[in-house]
């Protein structure tokens, strides 16, 4: 197929766009593979600032002590920890100078020096309130963050990987211009709050897509980097999708892309966005860059139920 400029897995639009070196897995991560592939910047301009951006703080959960975070004016401003005494927060600041009489000053543990805090409460009431649980707390939803960015990255991942064989099959086209392209088209240009808000009606229907890796082995590098992935098959042996792993920093996740080439394969991924069967079946298979290899024996996998209501709680930083 002839292409005048480049013809965007995403859009599936030939166009004469800015173009930039999009990075599979967002740069933001530290000790992550550093593949990336051609994209418009349009559109990794428009996750990368809707979604992406709140993803990133995802590395810092169980990785590095509140009280650090509480340190770092940056990571402070991006990441909003509270003071909690029992069920109430209360408003602080790092103190630089005096903290007012009318305020509690308090002293955390940094990671090079004491932090010192003003918590906007009467030394009075914090004295009251010594008998209750004092906590650092840093609650942050990136439940649909996640959702969408790991799905960019696996769409990218198969592109990197397979080129446009994978782009223009059914299962990228889903993937690419159905799921990814359609949403950019009808939300660029937008508030950031509006394009959340749009992304939760419109990702939705796709959040069994992809989950968290827990305790991933340490031999799975990201599908980016090794080029392994599961191949889920039908009883009848059809395959109809492929389990891609995205790691970030040191966090593991899955997606599942489908692979559509037959009825029963189109019927079984449809049966799992729906959330039915959350058993696969599947064959760990490596792409070489010219061949695939596969696993002869089968593996049973458990892919638990998709949630993206609620908070996901950063307390155990």
């Amino acid at each position: 197929m002839p292409f005048s400029h480049f013809y965007c897995p995403i859009l599936f639009r030939d166009e004469a766009v800015d173009l930039c070196k999009a990075h599979i897995v967002n740069d933001a991560f530290p000790d992550s593979v550093r593949n990336w592939t051609i994209q418009r910047t349009d559109v990794d301009n428009f996750y990368g600032s809707a979604f992406e951006s709140d993803f990133v703080n995802i590395q810092y959960r169980g990785k590095r002590l509140a009280e650090s975070i509480l340190a770092d004016p940056r990571l402070s401003k991006k990441l909003r920890p509270k003071i909690r005494i029992g069920e109430e927060d209360v408003e602080h600041f790092v103190a630089s100078g005096p903290v007012p009489d009318h305020f509690t000053e308090t002293v955390v543990a940094g990671p090079n020096a004491p932090v010192r805090l003003g918590l906007k409460i009467h030394p009075d009431d914090a004295m009251t309130a010594m008998s209750k649980n004092w906590s650092i707390a840093i609650e942050k939803d990136i439940r649909l963050p996640a959702l969408v960015s790991v799905l960019k990255a696996a769409h990218l991942t198969m592109f990197e990987m397979l080129g446009y064989s994978y782009a223009l099959s059914l299962g990228g086209h889903l993937v690419g211009r159905d799921i990814l392209g359609k949403f950019f088209l009808a939300n660029r240009g937008l508030r950031k709050t509006d394009v959340v808000a749009n992304g939760e009606a419109h990702f939705k229907e796709f959040a069994n897509m992809v989950r968290p890796l827990l305790n991933p082995p340490a031999d799975v590098l990201g599908t980016a980097s090794d080029h392994s992935v599961f191949v889920c098959r039908c009883d009848t042996e059809t395959p109809w999708g492929m389990i891609v792993f995205i790691r970030t920093s040191h966090l593991v996740h899955a997606a599942l892309v489908p692979i559509l080439e037959t009825a029963s394969a189109a019927e079984r991924f449809v049966a799992f966005l729906k959330g039915g069967d959350c058993k696969i079946r599947a064959n760990r298979c490596r792409f070489d860059g010219n061949s695939w290899y596969g696993a002869k024996d089968e593996e049973i996998l458990t892919w638990p139920k998709a949630n993206l209501s609620g908070q996901l709680d950063f307390r155990g930083l």
